[in-house]
């Protein structure tokens, strides 16, 4: 009988290190069987569960007054609390069919976090170590059949897999629970106990040889002879491959043992996997007596071969560029147990952003992952269960467990998946030699046909033993620094977005727009360095978990995509910057209807003749195509019929391989024929008064007052109010503040960080009458600035506020400008801008024209972290006091920025391009900015690219600009 807690496979790897033999045990995982139905029972669903465990439970206890919990799923984010270091108790019944009988039963835990005892009917039927790796336990000699079978587990969050992974200190609460799938299911007493394949094609990459490893497994009670083994391949049309020698004989196996054997299939012309053409084949292995099948089992195959030579990868020859996002396990609501195919929704929004990589940050993903990323076509870095590990101290009795044998357990699970390119050993740790050294050999033997990383600060963190190496944020000069490095680099985190500068983002979610530009600059030069293999963004979704009570912990909103899987702005900036499809204007529409176009082909396996690249023009379309070979450049050209040739703009649609928009793009074709910006003012009746306190100038319906004894104006029309106590000087600050790194539960209502220049004192009010225009200038000074502001009134009801201040002080500035005050029913903002990308999605806040109110009062209030229920709207909508995100983030380079009441109140701020806009809720007022500067914020690991544009003032530097209102 085998009644180990984990039965080896047979399978034994001898790994030299420091001059002696280790054996190398590799835990069985059976493959399941090909047809299940029937053969599997889930024990997902209803558990009895306990926060406190007494000595000696082995789950016969009573149960009745134990609660109930839904497993998979967290204790913690379900409303237990269990004491640190102590374990909880689940218990369930459950039932096996009487047709089980004389097979063996095996039970699958997918992730138990993170120690673990199993009992089976009041006896012990195994345990486990490490809280992201599945198990398997043989429990056929302790359960019964046409009775009721009970299943117990003692679990323990606090482990020294939880300090080696950090896991419950990354996600600022206990893990603890089973968190993954559990089942039962029935295997013939000869069975597969373990079934791999891998690819590799030959010198021209048109032949392959499919090479299936598999290991029998005799657990009855007599030796097992005259067995074969019998393989089919199938296309994804399911049409049978011929295979030659496709069966073979098995040797003789006596009963508790194991036979491994391996076969190497030639396969001819097979079609190749890639990330762009994830085409898939089955390989079924049946294990026969003579033509009875005893048991089949299935893999899907995908044809592809990873080689490093030199400084680059190359995947089926092809040299390979990684458009990466690290990814968390991540629910807001469930913690790190996921739900509901929310894996394969995952791999589809990054793939429709044009990633073609994922790195599994820091553990390794539930399986479920790899299967869609097989399926949909994504590269994988898996990572290891390790995370500052070197912070733990790894007792000698502990050190396979915990660094090896979890290693090996997330290999060879995941192995046979084409999507994984690399294994990484772990993340940001130092011990190489000491937690890492064996475990990366061990890797090497289970898997020679894919390289490993360690995933680090910096590049020499291995000790230069493995095929790539790393850096993460190596910041803008990353790309020139290892141009010609010996190794690829992979920068597998790089491009933080704003997260933790919260008082900046509270202030400004435009910050969210402006990342996109910084990615683009720094992916562009990634790109063209050839050393650099790619990257993962930091990071692909939101960090945000609520307990109950709607406590929100964790790192917070550093996603592309919130935790709810909405597209935030930052997703657009990285599908526009990780297009494969570059394409640029080379020129105006000539006469005879010519658009020509530049076109850059990024695609590492397409030509772009795959795509379907569609135009829309003055209410027609048609389509192009292009003979461009993948990463290569040329040219494209349309011929608008006579009918368009005096149409201004042309919309440009790129349809990717696979069958989705991968790029947009809107050209202006011929030039605009709008009037000039340039202001024209009718003539009429300006007037101006003065006492001892005011300047009052009415001008047709509209009324202005300056105060002598601060100069500040106010305005209204027919005697309703318009602007109040304006304008005050804005040389905002950089601000990283945001109450630390992590979110520890906490309110996450921060104030808007948006001081104004403070202490203003007017030394002089001047006023001066002009045929057509009335001006007046105020002489004054803050704490920060001292200078000049002049009004001027035109009869039409424009003002221009003109500004020009000697800085008083050293100031960072990330917005300079001046800021108006408006009454609260200037609600509705609407904008027209120059953009750093042609296109963008309607209800984006960055969005090239649009219109946003500032509050929706059907909609409720989130914090910073966001909402704490899943929501009905997109993340443009979400809302805080100040206002929803759309309505008060920074409109850059604004043509128009029009505030307007629910009747005909307005006012417009007109410029040229130059500058920005950015109104909020103060109160029972309406502020709007209107900057002359603006920059990317001040977060701790994006500040090497945003610092950039940043334009540091020194004490005597002057800051000027004009604002040109209309009323």
């Amino acid at each position: 009988m085998l009644k180990k807690v984990l039965v080896t496979l047979g399978l034994l790897f001898l790994l030299i290190l420091s001059g002696k033999a280790t054996e190398t045990i590799v835990p069985r995982l059976s493959p399941l069987p090909a047809t299940i139905q029937g053969q599997k029972i889930s024990l997902n669903g209803e558990w009895y569960f306990h926060p406190s465990l007494k000595s000696g439970f082995n789950g016969t206890e009573d149960v009745k007054n134990w609660n109930t919990i839904q497993v998979p799923g967290e204790w913690v984010m379900q409303g237990f609390e269990v004491k640190k270091g102590e374990a909880a108790g689940y218990v369930r019944n459950f039932a096996l069919p009487a047709s089980w009988k004389g097979q063996r039963i095996k039970l699958r835990c997918n992730a138990v976090y993170s120690d673990c005892k199993v009992f089976v009917n009041g006896k012990k039927a195994g345990s486990h170590l490490g809280g992201f790796t599945a198990f398997e336990l043989d429990v056929t000699d302790l359960v019964t059949y046409g009775k009721t079978n009970q299943i117990a587990l003692s679990v323990t969050s606090e482990s020294i897999a939880d300090a080696t992974s950090n896991a419950s200190n990354y996600a600022v609460h206990p893990l603890g629970g089973i968190t993954r799938d559990i089942y039962l299911f029935a295997l013939p007493e000869v069975n597969f106990s373990m079934f791999h394949a891998t690819t590799s094609f030959d010198s021209t990459y048109t032949d392959a040889i499919l090479k299936a490893e598999i290991t029998i497994a005799n657990e009855s009670k007599e030796k097992a002879d005259g067995l074969t083994v019998n393989f089919i391949l199938k296309d994804a049309a399911g049409k049978i491959i011929p295979l030659p020698s496709a069966s073979s004989p098995v040797p003789t196996i006596i009963n508790g043992k194991t036979e491994t054997i391996s076969i190497s299939l030639p396969v001819t012309k097979p079609v190749k996997w890639d990330s762009e053409h994830p085409y898939l084949y089955s390989l079924t292995c049946q294990l026969k007596n003579k033509q009875k099948i005893l048991s089949a089992t299935t893999r899907r195959i995908g044809f592809r071969q990873i080689e490093v030579r030199g400084n680059q990868i190359f995947v089926n020859n092809h040299p390979i560029k990684l458009r990466g996002v690290c990814r968390h396990e991540v629910m807001p609501l469930r913690g790190r147990s996921l739900n509901n195919d929310i894996w394969r929704k995952d791999v589809e929004l990054f793939r429709r952003g044009n990633v073609n990589y994922i790195r599994t940050s820091h553990y390794p993903p539930d399986e479920a992952l790899l299967e869609a990323c097989d399926e949909l076509g994504m590269f994988v870095e898996v990572e290891a269960p390790f995370c500052w590990a070197h912070q733990a101290d790894v007792p000698a009795d502990k050190h396979y467990d915990v660094l090896v044998n979890q290693h090996v357990e997330m290999v060879n699970l995941n192995r046979s998946h084409p999507s994984i390119l690399m294994w990484s050993m772990g993340n940001e740790s130092l011990k190489f030699k000491e937690y890492f050294k064996q475990a990366s050999e061990t890797v090497k033997q289970l898997d020679p046909t894919r390289p490993r990383i360690f995933s680090q600060w910096g590049p020499d963190a291995d000790e230069g033993t493995l095929e790539i190496t790393n850096h993460h944020y190596p910041g803008p000069e990353g790309p020139d620094k290892y141009r010609h490095y010996k190794r690829p680099v992979t920068f597998d985190e790089f491009c933080h977005l704003n997260a933790y500068n919260r008082l900046e983002l509270a202030a400004d979610p435009g910050l969210r727009n402006m990342w996109g530009k910084l990615l683009d600059a720094m992916w562009n030069d990634m790109y063209h360095s050839q050393g650099v293999l790619g990257g993962a963004i930091w990071v692909g979704i939101d960090d945000t978990f609520f307990l109950p009570g709607e406590k929100a912990v964790g790192y917070g909103t550093w996603g592309t995509i919130d935790g709810w899987r909405r597209e935030k702005p930052e997703y657009w900036g990285m599908k526009k910057a990780y297009s494969p499809v570059k394409i640029s204007l080379k020129g105006n529409m000539d006469h005879e209807g010519k658009i020509r176009f530049q076109v850059e082909n990024r695609h590492l396996f397409s030509n772009l003749a795959e795509c379907r690249i569609t135009w829309e023009a003055g209410g027609q379309e048609g389509n192009i195509t292009g003979d461009i070979a993948p990463r290569s450049a040329g040219e494209l050209e349309i011929t608008l019929p006579e009918s368009l040739r005096h149409t201004e703009m042309l919309n440009l649609t790129v349809t990717g391989v696979r069958g989705f928009e991968i790029d947009r793009y809107c050209f202006r074709i011929l030039p605009e024929n709008n009037e000039s910006q340039s202001p024209k003012h009718p003539a009429g009746k300006l007037t101006c008064q003065e006492s001892k306190d005011l300047i009052r100038i009415n001008a047709g319906k509209y009324q202005f007052e300056i105060s002598k004894r601060n100069g500040l104006l106010t305005a209204a029309h027919q005697g309703k109010s318009v602007l109040n106590q304006s304008p005050s000087l804005m040389v905002l600050p950089l601000n990283g503040e945001g109450e630390g790194i992590q979110m520890t539960g906490k309110n996450q209502t921060f104030a808007p960080f948006n001081p104004v220049c403070q202490n203003w004192v007017a030394q002089s009010v001047e006023c001066i009458a002009m045929k057509e225009v009335i001006e007046v200038n105020i002489l004054g000074s803050y704490k920060e600035a001292e200078g000049k502001f002049s009004y001027r009134f035109y009869p039409d009801g424009e003002i221009t506020v003109s500004y020009n201040f000697t800085l008083l002080q050293d100031i960072s500035p990330r917005q300079t400008g001046l800021v108006f005050t408006v009454p609260h029913f200037y609600n509705q903002l609407e904008w027209k801008r120059k953009g750093y990308w042609n296109a963008y999605p309607k209800d984006h806040i960055g969005a090239l024209e649009g219109t946003a109110k500032a509050f929706d009062e059907t909609l409720p209030v989130s914090g910073l972290a966001g909402p704490s229920k899943e929501p009905t709207t997109a993340w443009s909508f979400d809302q805080t006091a100040n206002g929803s995100n759309i309505f008060r983030s920074t409109k850059e380079n604004i043509y128009t920025a029009v505030l307007s009441g629910n009747g005909k109140e307005r006012i417009s701020v007109l410029s040229d391009g130059t500058q920005h806009f950015r109104a909020w809720i103060d109160g029972n007022n309406i502020r709007f900015l209107v900057a002359d500067y603006n920059n990317a914020g001040r977060d701790t690991y994006l500040v090497s690219h945003a610092q950039k544009g940043y334009r540091p003032l020194r004490k005597g530097d002057s800051i000027k600009g004009v604002v040109r209102l209309r009323l």
